[in-house]
């Protein structure tokens, strides 16, 4: 009786949990700033900056390999800023580029759309 009684329990949980709603990103992720860049463009992103909108500089590219038409990658952040709003540019297969300012703190996703980027 027991046995099944905690076995109905699992079951139960185990559907419930995947529909129970996280509260914030920061459930999710170690920092608020930490997003997913989803790459919902037809060329491959080849770079990837990320800098804070009081920087007049770019910095290092982030990534480790291309965000290939369809696919995501995370970034996480490792410092202590409280900074959150930041420039994100990604630089696509063809040379051209997007740009744009985000509050990461608000946003968890960010997605690049089109083909190519609006700038070269």
């Amino acid at each position: 009786m027991l046995s099944q009684f905690l076995r109905n329990t699992l079951i139960a949980a185990t559907f419930t949990l995947p529909f129970f709603p996280f509260p914030n990103q920061t459930a999710l992720a170690g920092d608020r700033r930490d997003f997913i860049v989803y790459n919902n463009n037809e060329l491959e992103i080849t770079r990837l900056y990320v800098s804070s909108q009081l920087s007049e500089y770019w910095g290092r590219n982030i990534l480790d390999s291309d965000i290939v038409s369809g696919t995501y990658e995370s970034v996480t952040f490792n410092n202590n800023s409280n900074q959150c709003v930041y420039d994100i540019k990604a630089i696509y297969s063809d040379g051209s580029y997007d740009v744009g300012r985000t509050n990461l703190c608000d946003t968890y996703t960010v997605t690049f759309y089109g083909h190519g980027g609006d700038h070269k």
